[in-house]
């Protein structure tokens, strides 16, 4: 026994089937999206959308899922839609989320999975925003926002309750804020953006925003409609640390092939926060168990208020589509 491996990820139960739904995953050309997406497709998932930042990795990815010796005997394949979208550009999440509303007439699940890991400050092309807050936070929330009235007409229509799920991650534990929080007079997201307030533990920091905007949304969204959680996957042998630098990805490599968890076992937790029930809404989830609360409640519901901010700025009117208004 590895004494230094990380605990068995659950089985996901025979009977689950997500038979007739439609299913939105990002980040579903490689690693724990595509692994999910597979766990998806194995279960009979209907319809199933890929996102991707080009539309020729995103056909190899459905190739892919295609070919898969389950999935190729399945009595009904599913529909597989590419659709791309990179969440480091604003403009991209606009013109996506404009299609799949004119194009998709329903969602029952959208996993928010794809994400980026560095130690170093980077920044968006577009808005010149740092790019894990970007990328891991804003985007994914901006996504939700114009995503959710789809969600609730389909739950309407279904009679079960849609689900969103993002990933988290545990290491919100060493976040920085409590040692140097954002100051009251301080727009979170200026903090967030300056330089000089940058740590190395800013992935960290990106996964308690993700954990406090899913407790935000829960208060607004009735879990019987709609329900919300984020999940860890646990530590993960993927391409995630590929924007890290050589020195780190080495130690990474061993650390992974020690530690890791692959795709496939990981992204288990995935397929259990998107089935899972409504008393896991707003809660951060970990290997299948409802994980401990990292609240924080006055920069919670300041950064709630200015992501919807975004969000209308985004897309003017689509806080009031989402009826998340206070």
């Amino acid at each position: 026994m590895n004494l230094l491996a990380q605990a068995d990820v659950p089985p996901l139960p025979h009977s689950l089937s997500f038979a007739g739904k439609s299913a939105l995953v990002t980040g579903a050309t490689g690693g724990l999206g595509w692994a999910a997406s597979l766990h998806l497709a194995q279960r009979h998932i209907a319809t199933l959308i890929l996102t991707a930042r080009t539309q020729k990795a995103g056909e190899a990815a459905k190739a892919a899922l295609l070919v898969d010796p389950i999935v190729r005997t399945l009595p009904t394949q599913p529909t597989v839609l590419i659709y791309e979208l990179d969440l480091a550009r604003p403009s991209s999440v606009a013109s996506f989320t404009s299609k799949i509303l004119a194009e998709v007439p329903a969602l029952d699940i959208l996993l928010l999975n794809a994400g980026i890991s560095t130690i170093e400050w980077q920044t968006t092309p577009e808005t010149h925003t740092e790019q894990m807050f970007q990328v891991n936070f804003l985007s994914n929330a901006l996504l939700c926002v114009r995503l959710l009235p789809l969600l609730r007409s389909s739950a309407a229509k279904s009679g079960a309750a849609s689900h969103i799920a993002l990933v988290g991650s545990r290491t919100q534990a060493l976040h920085t804020y409590t040692k140097y929080p954002v100051p009251d007079t301080t727009s979170v997201f200026a903090f967030l953006n300056d330089r000089a307030h940058y740590r190395i533990q800013r992935y960290a920091d990106s996964k308690l925003l993700v954990s406090m905007w899913v407790r935000e949304l829960a208060k607004r969204t009735d879990a019987s409609v709609v329900t919300v959680n984020d999940t860890c996957p646990g530590m993960v042998s993927t391409n995630l640390n590929t924007r890290q630098p050589w020195w780190l990805r080495g130690i990474m490599t061993v650390v992974n092939a020690v530690r890791g968890r692959t795709a496939g076992q990981a992204a288990r937790s995935l397929i259990n926060a998107l089935s899972a029930g409504p008393e896991t809404h707003g809660k951060t989830l970990g290997d299948f168990v409802i994980w401990q609360d990292r609240t924080r409640k006055k920069m919670e519901k300041r950064l709630w208020e200015e992501t919807l901010g975004a969000a209308e700025e985004l897309a003017p009117g689509s806080v009031q589509e989402a009826k998340l208004k206070d």
